[in-house]
């Protein structure tokens, strides 16, 4: 993102961009990582179910779909810089909670914990896009500011899963799993320190959320398909932290779940980045074609080659799904949004991202379940993705339309 000239109370564009992205790689490499070892850890000291422990990871995606909308009414008096710095500090808190439940392991508690980290996580997402996207209007480069953004938080959440998966490991036959949450709680510490010491830049209030304006947001044909294909591409990221993780371990061994702890967070780290770019040079539309075709091929993959190397090429594909969506939608939202009502926009869009992972979640698993294999969930998924990416295209037709 090239340098403009800023007062000298603030820092570069370039600078900002790039500490607000560092923060995120930090609270991503910790209090985001940890989700992975969520559930296992859990089970290391109580005797909740399955469904129980699974139950604490869905709270937070339902509260945060609950607040994508919520807060825009419930923070509306906030600068988007303190939605950025609360939101962030949820993430600590819940590191810190679960770190408390190794010796008070309270199911109320745990649940709470995940609630509030919903409605944290909405703040900070929210604020920290619409900060981006404020710093990125100059030079109108939405879609590298955020292309940034989310390859830091992807390059922190893989590298989190590689760190916090082997203090696992080590404290495992020791009865120390807690140091998982301690080295979680710590490295996101640093990431709230880094956003702390931000400038805090003068902004105007988001506008003020009312029925009409959002129904005037969603009646717009371009909001109504950016919208959709969120929901459909976070069915891809449901699909990766549930049926697809269980499938190649029970298909191929455990040897072979870097595909999903590492291999897809770091191809999506490379791919954001590099869709936020292209949108910049190409159509929204036609990058986000790009994305649900290449998801489509990914997963009809491993229908007709039955081998690992077919499922790793299905993880980087969706890989690509799964970076270029969320980073182009919010670039779309840059350009054809005023400032102003941008956190509306977001909020209602988003909104459906969130529920597309809980879909995903559950009905992968009722598939698989159903038919007793995953070549029906497989077949669905890239039928779905290819429909898509015929959708996508048809978005070009409105990207002159405002939001």
């Amino acid at each position: 993102m090239p340098e403009t000239p800023e007062p000298a109370s603030r820092l570069p564009t370039r600078a900002h961009v790039l500490l607000l992205s560092g923060s995120f790689l930090l609270i991503f490499m910790g209090a985001g990582a940890q989700q992975a070892s969520l559930v296992p850890y859990l089970e290391e000291f109580t005797d909740w179910s399955k469904l129980q422990r699974s139950l604490v990871i869905a709270t937070v995606y339902l509260s945060m779909t609950i607040f994508r909308l919520g807060n825009v009414y419930l923070l509306r008096r906030w600068p988007q810089w303190k939605c950025s710095l609360v939101g962030a500090s949820t993430y600590v808190f819940f590191t810190l909670a679960m770190l408390g439940l190794y010796w008070v392991p309270s199911y109320p508690l745990a649940l709470l914990a995940a609630a509030v980290w919903g409605w944290g996580g909405a703040a900070m997402w929210m604020g920290t896009t619409m900060q981006i996207l404020s710093l990125a209007d100059r030079a109108k480069r939405h879609g590298t500011g955020m292309g940034v953004l989310y390859a830091a938080t992807h390059l922190g959440w893989a590298l989190g899963v590689i760190v916090l998966g082997t203090i696992f490991e080590f404290g495992q036959p020791w009865g120390l799993t807690w140091l998982v949450y301690d080295a979680a709680a710590i490295m996101s510490l640093l990431g709230l320190g880094i956003m702390a010491s931000l400038p805090r830049p003068d902004e105007p209030l988001p506008e003020m959320p009312t029925w009409g304006a959002l129904i005037s947001i969603m009646s717009r044909a371009k909001a109504q398909i950016a919208a959709f294909l969120l929901f459909a591409a976070s069915l891809a990221f449901g699909f990766m932290l549930g049926s697809f993780t269980d499938f190649v371990e029970n298909a191929h061994g455990a040897q072979w779940l870097w595909i999903t702890t590492a291999f897809y967070p770091f191809a999506r780290m490379v791919l954001s980045f590099a869709s936020g770019v292209m949108s910049e040079r190409l159509s929204h539309g036609t990058v986000l074609a790009v994305g649900f075709f290449g998801g489509a091929a990914g997963m009809a993959l491993p229908l007709t080659i039955a081998h690992p190397a077919a499922l790793a090429v299905t993880a980087l594909m969706l890989g690509l799904l799964n970076g270029a969506v969320p980073v182009v939608s919010t670039a779309l939202i840059g350009t054809s949004a005023e400032q102003k009502r941008r956190p509306l926009t977001y909020g209602a869009m988003f909104t459906w991202r969130d529920l597309g992972v809980v879909v995903a979640t559950v009905v992968g698993g009722i598939l698989g379940l159903k038919t007793g294999s995953m070549t029906v969930t497989f077949a669905v998924f890239a039928l779905v993705f290819a429909a898509c990416g015929v959708v996508s295209l048809v978005l070009n037709r409105y990207a002159e339309q405002e939001l």
